[in-house]
């Protein structure tokens, strides 16, 4: 089985011969390039096109060759799926011959194409990959995924930049970046996620690589592997430290008015219960409006 270029005649695979390649102006598979059915030569020495070739004057002394051509799905000759012979044939190939010819040489493009296919695959896998990963390390978030027993197989650059741990990320990671009192919670609550496979979210602190523990937020989804009844989690884990620290500021800050605000309401009551007393007449509308403030 044969491909040629401009130049050269590459044996695929071969049997009977050591040879792995030979130049094209002397290769019989080129004269049955374009051709629809097999060129068959029954004695080389006989046929001016071959007479004085190399691989019959010389070694390995060719007398009779026998080529099918492989031609692509869009019509390209590609090479030949030939049989040669070291001595000439007295009879041409009959029919089932032909046909075994042909046979053969639709399972040789099969395989070729298979393979294209397969390499072609394979290629854009990688591409996928690496579109993936460069758009994976350009957020602004940590991303990540685990197999479907949540066993993390995958972090993004910005894992790394974060936590100042290297890449590929390690079980034993998860004891140094969470907090000592969050770690067995946070572990447990992903465990039981995986478990129901149910989405997870949560807050909670992660240290970062300057030692300050900050307010993240981790959410991650289960898909399911096309095709399979297997899960596969991808999830993000964002900063949220300043806007959880503003919250925070928001909560104490709304506290400590409804706490004044309820001191002035206070005083107010208390003073109109105080004016009452000195003008009694007045002591049922006073009633009333500390009524009302309450």
């Amino acid at each position: 089985v044969s491909l040629l270029d401009d130049q050269r005649q590459y044996f695929l695979a071969r049997t009977g011969i050591d040879q792995r390649e030979t130049p094209r102006d002397i290769s019989f598979c080129t004269h049955a390039l374009g051709m629809s059915d097999v060129l068959e030569v029954e004695d080389a020495t006989k046929d001016p096109r071959f007479a004085e070739n190399p691989l019959v004057t010389g070694d390995p002394g060719v007398r009779y060759y026998a080529g099918q051509p492989l031609v692509s799905a869009e019509g390209a000759p590609l090479g030949t799926l030939c049989v040669i012979d070291v001595e000439p044939h007295k009879r041409p190939l009959n029919a089932f011959q032909r046909e075994g010819m042909a046979v053969l040489a639709q399972a040789a493009m099969r395989r070729l194409r298979a393979r294209r296919a397969s390499i072609i695959a394979s290629r854009e896998i990688a591409e996928g990959e690496e579109r993936f990963k460069a758009l994976a390390d350009s957020m602004p978030d940590i991303a990540f995924s685990a197999n479907g027993d949540g066993e993390f197989d995958y972090f993004n650059q910005r894992w790394q930049d974060f936590t100042g741990l290297p890449l590929p990320y390690t079980e034993e990671q998860s004891r140094k970046v969470l907090a000592p009192d969050e770690h067995d919670a946070v572990m447990a609550d992903w465990a039981a996620a995986v478990r129901d496979g149910k989405s997870y979210e949560r807050q909670n602190r992660l240290r970062r690589h300057d030692g300050q523990f900050r307010w993240v937020i981790v959410r991650a989804l289960p898909v399911k592997v096309s095709g399979t009844d297997r899960l596969r989690w991808f999830g993000t884990i964002t900063d949220i430290h300043d806007a959880h620290e503003l919250s925070e500021n928001r909560d104490m800050l709304a506290k400590e008015l409804s706490h004044r605000i309820k001191n002035i309401f206070a005083v107010v009551n208390g003073l109109i219960s105080l004016q009452s007393r000195k003008e009694p007449q007045h002591a049922d509308f006073a009633e009333r409006l500390t009524q009302t403030l309450q």
